[in-house]
C-alpha cells in the first residue's frame, strides 16, 4: 500500500520501531482516518505499510467500542485474500495508537493517477470496475462493507491492476453521522444517498460508491460535487447526476448505480457483465435491471416481440435472447389456474390431513399445554436493547419458570461476526483477540448467549438460558430477558432478534 486519501509528506521524527518489529521510514499520506508510513518488516525482511490510525487505546466506552471495530473490522479485511482487496498482515498496538500492518504496494493512487494523465477512457474505468466488483463481491461474502470507495482508495500496482485500500471507515460508522473532529467520515460526493440520510447501508451502498467513481475516473467531474458539503450532500440525496458525454458506452451501467434508491440499483453480477462488454468493446450497453427484477426471455416469443423492454435485443448483455431465463433475484412463484378436479383434490387432502392431526392431538402425539394453570406468551428480544421485561406474565416465588426458543438470530458485531442462536458463540470465537472482554453481563456465559433474570427490589442471579431453561423463582418480580452483551456501548453494533416462548406454572 502507498498512499490513500490525504497529503504525502515525509517523516517529521527519527526512524523509530513499532511493537518491536516494524521500522517506519517515511510518509505517505495523510488523511482523517489516520497516517499511512512506509515500514520494513524487520522480521520477515520485507516491505510493509504501516497505518497508524488516530484513535488511541485507552479511553472512555465509546472510545473502546472504536477500538474494538477496527479489530474486529482488520480482522474480516484480512480474511479476504483477493488480488484487487490490499493485504493485511497484522495489527499491532505500540505508542497507545492501533497499528494496521498491510501489504506495500509501490504505485500511485487512482485519483494521482487522474490528475497526472487525465481520464481513463471508458474501456480502462470499466477494467478497472470489473477489479472493483470483484473485491467488494469479496469483502461483502465476510459481511464486510467498504463505506468509502473513491479513486484516492484505490491503488495502482506497476502492472496496473487495482487494489482496493482503506477499509478502516467501516469500523469507525455504527449506521448514523458519525464524525471525526467534526466532520463526516468518509468523502460526502461519494457517499450513497441513503448513508447521507442517515438510512441503512449495505452492499448497494458500495456499488453507488462505485459508480461515483467511474464517473469522475472516466468523465472527468465528480457527478455530485457541489461548492460546499452541505450543497454536495443536498445534490447526493436529491438531485440528478451530472454525467459526462466522456462515458460514452460506461453511461448506462453508471446510470443504473447512481439510482438514488439501493432497491432499484442493478446487482453485481448485472454490473459485472456490463463491464465486460465495455470492456470487450461494445458500444450498445443496455440499462441495467434493477437486483430485484426477475427477468425472463421465454424463448416462443421472438426477440421483437419482447413485452417487458420493447427492445429487439436480448434483456441482459451477453445473453442471446433465445434463452429461456436469465434471473437476478428468486423466481416469482407463477400464477395458476385450478380446475374445479384440482379444487376438490385440494378439499380433500385438507380433510384428511385435519383429521389425521385431530387424530394425533387425541392419542397425545401433538404437543398440548402440559399444565393449564400456566401463563404463556411470546416474546422477541432484541440484541440491541439491553434487558427486556416480558409482559403478559407474573412471577411470584416459587413459581416454574420455562423460557424455550422458538425461532431467530442475532450478533454482536454485525458486519464481522456470524449470526448465532440462543447458545451465544463457541470457545473459539469467545477467544480472538478483541472478543468480548467486558462486554459481558455474564463471565461464565457465552459471548450472545440468551439469558434471563428477575427484575426487583433484590439482586437475583442471572441464567443462561440457551435453547431452553426451567427454573424456580427466588422471589417475586418481573421476568427480563436479554443477551449476554452489557448495556451502552457493548450494544450499538448488535444486530437481530430472537422469538421465545415463555410459561410461568404457579406453586403448587
Amino acid at each position: 500500500m502507498t498512499s490513500g486519501d490525504g497529503d504525502r509528506g515525509t517523516a517529521t521524527r527519527p526512524e523509530r520501531l513499532i511493537a518491536g518489529r516494524y521500522l517506519l521510514h517515511d510518509i505517505l499520506g495523510r488523511g482523517g482516518m489516520g497516517t499511512v508510513w512506509r515500514a520494513h518488516d524487520q522480521l520477515l525482511d520485507r516491505p510493509v505499510a504501516a497505518k497508524e490510525l488516530h484513535i488511541a487505546t485507552a479511553g472512555d466506552e465509546d472510545h473502546r467500542v472504536r477500538v474494538r471495530r477496527t479489530i474486529r473490522e482488520a480482522r474480516a479485511v484480512a480474511r479476504v485474500p483477493h488480488p484487487h482487496v490490499v493485504g493485511v498482515h497484522d495489527l499491532v498496538e505500540s505508542e497507545d495508537q492501533l497499528w494496521i500492518v498491510m501489504e506495500f504496494i509501490e504505485g500511485s493512487s487512482l485519483a494521482h493517477r487522474i490528475a497526472e494523465t487525465g481520464p481513463l477512457t471508458p474501456p480502462q474505468a470499466a477494467a478497472v470496475g470489473l477489479q472493483l466488483v470483484e473485491a467488494l463481491d469479496a469483502a461483502h461474502a465476510v459481511g464486510t462493507l467498504h463505506r468509502d470507495v473513491k479513486p484516492a482508495n484505490v491503488l495502482l500496482r506497476r502492472d496496473g491492476s487495482a487494489v482496493l485500500t482503506d477499509f478502516g471507515i467501516a469500523a469507525f460508522d455504527d449506521g448514523e453521522f458519525l464524525t471525526i473532529t467534526g466532520e463526516l467520515v468518509g468523502s460526502v460526493e461519494y457517499m450513497a444517498p441513503e448513508r447521507v440520510t442517515g438510512a441503512e447501508a449495505g452492499p448497494p451502498s458500495d456499488l453507488w460508491s462505485l459508480g461515483a467513481t467511474l464517473a469522475t475516473v472516466c468523465g472527468d467531474q465528480s457527478p455530485f460535487r457541489r461548492p460546499g458539503a452541505p450543497a454536495t450532500m443536498h445534490a447526493v440525496a436529491y438531485e440528478d447526476p451530472v454525467l459526462s458525454e466522456q462515458l460514452g458506452p460506461l453511461h448506462p451501467v453508471v446510470e443504473a448505480l447512481l439510482r438514488k434508491n439501493s432497491e432499484d440499483r442493478p446487482s453485481a453480477a448485472a454490473v459485472r457483465s456490463a463491464l465486460q462488454g465495455v470492456v470487450a468493446g461494445r458500444t450498445d450497453v443496455e440499462p441495467l435491471p434493477p437486483a430485484t427484477v426477475r427477468v425472463v426471455c421465454p424463448s416462443p416469443v421472438p426477440a421483437e416481440a419482447d413485452t417487458l423492454t420493447g427492445s429487439r435485443s436480448g434483456l441482459v448483455p451477453g445473453v442471446p435472447s433465445g434463452r429461456h431465463t436469465a434471473s437476478l433475484a428468486p423466481p416469482q412463484a407463477p400464477r395458476t389456474t385450478w380446475s374445479k378436479r384440482t379444487w376438490w383434490a385440494l378439499a380433500g387432502t385438507a380433510v384428511l390431513t385435519a383429521g389425521v392431526a385431530g387424530g394425533l392431538f387425541l392419542t397425545g402425539t401433538l404437543p398440548i399445554k402440559d399444565d393449564p394453570k400456566a401463563e404463556t406468551t411470546r416474546q422477541v428480544v432484541r440484541s440491541a436493547s439491553g434487558w427486556q421485561s416480558v409482559a403478559g406474565v407474573s412471577v411470584r416465588r416459587g413459581d416454574r419458570v420455562t423460557v424455550q426458543f422458538v425461532s431467530g438470530a442475532w450478533t454482536t458485531d454485525d458486519g464481522t461476526l456470524p449470526m448465532t442462536g440462543p447458545a451465544g458463540y463457541d470457545a473459539h470465537t469467545n477467544g480472538l483477540p478483541g472478543g468480548p472482554g467486558a462486554c459481558k453481563i455474564k463471565g461464565a456465559a457465552p459471548f450472545a448467549a440468551l439469558l434471563a433474570r428477575l427484575g426487583g427490589e433484590q439482586d437475583f442471579p442471572v441464567h443462561t438460558v440457551g435453547r431452553k431453561l426451567t427454573f424456580r423463582a427466588a422471589g417475586e418480580g418481573t421476568l427480563q430477558l436479554g443477551i449476554n452483551a452489557a448495556a451502552g456501548a457493548c450494544l450499538v453494533d448488535n444486530k437481530g432478534a430472537l422469538t421465545v416462548q415463555v410459561s410461568v406454572t404457579p406453586q403448587r
